[in-house]
């Protein structure tokens, strides 16, 4: 497959219908992942949902993908290029803020601004060699810990802090295993 693109849950149909319109010219196959949007492509292969992404993105040579935290590190873990759109069409725009300051950040990605440029990202992703994303380091856990030893000290605030703790240590498994759920 050459190019996959993919938009969750939800509907983003101003992406599927920009590389629908960019097919043709493309000369590439592409197959989509269109959510719950209304647009269906007239000129890709596509599906609503599917249990797991991971073969999609495993066969593409490049991901077109909305700005989900999950879905952009867990193809940023891949290694895969990847050009990324915050879907504007949401009632918030984290996706923009996100996109904006991990694409600085990281030089791992593409972040497409504006829908209406994809052509041009799709072009400047075939010539740039983008840098291997490579996780930081988190040690929220300890800190976490820390706060928490210095402020429990009495019966009631001890029960919190296990409850609190158990949770941050599962949750770091959970990041630790690789977990590939989108947020």
């Amino acid at each position: 497959m050459g190019i996959f693109v993919t938009v969750g849950t939800g509907k983003f149909d101003a992406l599927i219908k920009e590389v629908d319109r960019l097919a043709p010219k493309l000369k590439t196959p592409i197959t989509m992942q269109i959510g719950s949007g209304d647009y269906k492509p007239l000129n890709c292969k596509w599906f609503r949902f599917a249990p797991n992404l991971e073969k999609y993105y495993k066969q593409a040579n490049l991901i077109i993908a909305h700005g989900g935290t999950g879905t952009t590190f867990e193809l940023l873990a891949m290694h895969k290029k990847l050009i990324s759109c915050a879907n504007k069409e949401r009632n918030d725009l984290h996706q923009v803020e996100f996109l904006e300051a991990l694409s600085k950040e990281s030089g791992s990605f593409i972040y497409c601004k504006d829908i209406g440029n994809l052509s041009k990202s799709i072009q400047k992703v075939k010539k740039v060699r983008l840098k291997k994303y490579d996780k930081p380091a988190c040690y929220m856990d300890r800190e976490i810990h820390k706060l928490l030893n210095a402020k429990c000290r009495r019966s009631k605030m001890y029960l919190i802090r296990n409850v609190l703790v158990s949770y941050f240590t599962l949750a770091k498994i959970v990041l630790k295993s690789g977990s590939k759920n989108e947020s």
